[in-house]
């Protein structure tokens, strides 16, 4: 029997769930493939910073990540310290910035178990067949599909299907981005080893001082390894300790009662073990596929970047991967755009792992592992430019004369340019407060404050080109009131100046001035790889 399906995407983790909801939104239903009979029960990571939080508020399910969160979540201990109960040798908290004037959305703390199960059930809402238990055998390709042979793990059935394209997000260990003969570069460890989850029970609300979620980062020449991490579950007392061992150094229970005290800093600590996993990366300490598409094959979430977890931002990337791949599938499927709109997303998201995943590997290192510190290492920036002003330097965007700016930009005072993040902006609409990014998700939206000049050049894109385009008019006597008077200044335009934004709230074109109407259904054509006459 064959099956046929516009996207096959392999992994049900927070990579793949995402990808499915976002193509959802856009109207793509997909097939999802998953090994293991059902979703995960580890903790893993927790919490979605403010630009997944935007993202999952365009697929309506941002509100149940916040309620996903232990009661008090938003209340935190996140320290670098010797044990859980001191010294602390660094609050993280005390340095986190207020990033309410760079995004209309909070952070959430919801954990990866949970945060799985609200995918999954959004996915299937928006049309996902979601399916466990069922491996990816095989695939090939050519100009039209991919067809891929799957197998039922229980019975050993084995069936085929077809799909235009193949997502890849099946985590660090799967086997599509070999498959698809892809390489891979990052660090390496002189010693290839595992790192042990450790799920205990004890009373450690002397270390949370009342706080519901806690991140303990630690550094002690006590612990067999020397460094270790305690973190908070959903479940009050029960935590999860993970600490990086050596190939066959199997500590018994008696030992591993040892090194939970010794973390804790409680010698005579009540401790239950309750649960045991290992995972390896093998020599890796980061890993970075040369490439995030192959042909009909893209990459996302694990399967594209493996990232030390320090810093928080291996799974809110997942999530990012499936927000900015979805509306280029979708725009492909539906014959808007030509395929040369998907090679945006190796060029865009590749660069941003990469320096990402030297951030985390330095924060390792600041946090957990000093010993590894050689001068290679990258400098640590600042978290607003790190989280929020990225700027693609190549990809589905009309890029401006002048010097190739650097990855990075302030994105307090943002430049507007195309390929950046479209700045958060306050706005009124009758009196309720929006977001400039509140406007974006399901389609390309043009912005600007002199509608007349442009409302005719919407509507010759919109006929000649099919695309979904809104126009948004900015003053106080057109609708959306510009509450501070940034708005022109935030975009680097005139008031009749324009700028247009992808669905995915990146910055494609802007028209400084008023421009000619044509050079927008020109932009289009450029962005969507439709030819341009």
């Amino acid at each position: 029997m064959r099956d046929e399906t516009p996207v096959l995407i392999v992994g049900a983790g927070l990579a793949g769930l995402s990808t499915a909801v976002f193509l959802g939104i856009h109207g793509v239903p997909s097939v999802v493939v998953e090994r293991h009979p059902g979703l995960s029960t580890q903790p893993k990571a927790r919490g979605q910073i403010p630009t997944t939080m935007e993202a999952l508020a365009t697929a309506g399910i941002a509100d149940r990540f916040t309620h996903a969160a232990p009661p008090g979540g938003e209340r935190s201990v996140i320290v670098i310290a010797e044990t859980v109960t001191g010294p602390v040798l660094k609050d993280l908290v005390l340095e986190m910035p207020d990033f309410s004037r760079l995004s209309p959305a909070m952070f959430a703390a919801a954990s990866q178990e949970r945060a799985e199960r609200i995918l999954t059930d959004k996915a299937a809402e928006l049309g996902a067949d979601i399916r466990f238990s069922t491996e990816l055998v095989s695939f090939r390709q050519d100009d039209e599909t991919v067809i891929a042979e799957l197998r039922d793990i229980a019975t050993g059935k084995r069936r085929t299907i077809t799909a235009r394209y193949l997502i890849g997000a099946d985590g660090h260990k799967g086997a599509i981005r070999d498959m698809a003969a892809i390489p891979v570069h990052g660090r390496r460890s002189s010693r290839p080893g595992r790192t042990m989850f450790l799920q205990f029970e004890a009373d450690l609300d002397v270390a949370l001082q009342g706080e519901a979620f806690g991140l303990f980062y630690l550094q002690n020449p006590a612990l067999p390894t020397r460094a270790a991490t305690v973190v908070t579950t959903d479940y009050p007392g029960r935590y999860v300790l993970a600490a990086p061992f050596e190939p066959g150094d199997d500590p018994d229970a008696e030992q591993l009662v040892d090194v939970v005290r010794t973390a804790c800093g409680v010698p005579d600590l009540d401790v239950k073990i309750l649960e045991i996993a290992w995972s390896s990366s093998g020599e890796h300490l980061t890993r970075v596929a040369d490439s995030f598409q192959a042909g009909r094959v893209l990459l996302a979430g694990d399967a594209a970047h493996l990232m030390p977890p320090t810093g928080g931002q291996g799974g809110n990337t997942a999530v990012m991967d499936g927000y900015h791949l979805a509306w280029k599938l979708a725009a492909v499927l539906s014959g808007t755009a030509g395929p040369g709109l998907l090679a945006s997303h190796d060029a865009e998201r590749r660069p941003y792992a990469d320096a990402l995943a030297e951030q985390q590997y330095a924060n390792l290192i600041q946090r957990q592992s000093p010993h590894l510190r050689d001068g290679t290492e990258a400098e640590i920036l600042d978290p607003a430019v790190g989280l929020f002003g990225y700027i693609c330097p190549s990809g589905a965007f009309v890029p401006e004369d002048g010097d190739q700016p650097s990855l990075f930009e302030n994105p307090v005072t943002p430049s507007g340019r195309p390929g950046s993040r479209a700045p958060h902006v306050r706005l009124a609409r009758g009196g309720t407060p929006v977001s400039t990014r509140d406007l974006f998700g399901s389609a390309f939206v043009l912005l600007t404050a002199g509608g007349r000049h442009w409302t005719g050049a919407v509507e010759q894109a919109v006929h000649r080109l099919g695309v979904a385009l809104d126009l948004h008019v900015i003053g106080d006597d057109a609708g959306l009131a510009d509450v501070d008077g940034l708005f022109l200044a935030a975009y680097g335009i005139t008031e009749a100046g324009a700028v247009l934004v992808r669905p995915d709230g990146v910055i494609a074109w802007r028209s400084r001035g008023a421009g000619e109407p044509g050079n927008l259904e020109r932009a289009l054509r450029h962005v969507l790889d439709r030819i341009i006459p």
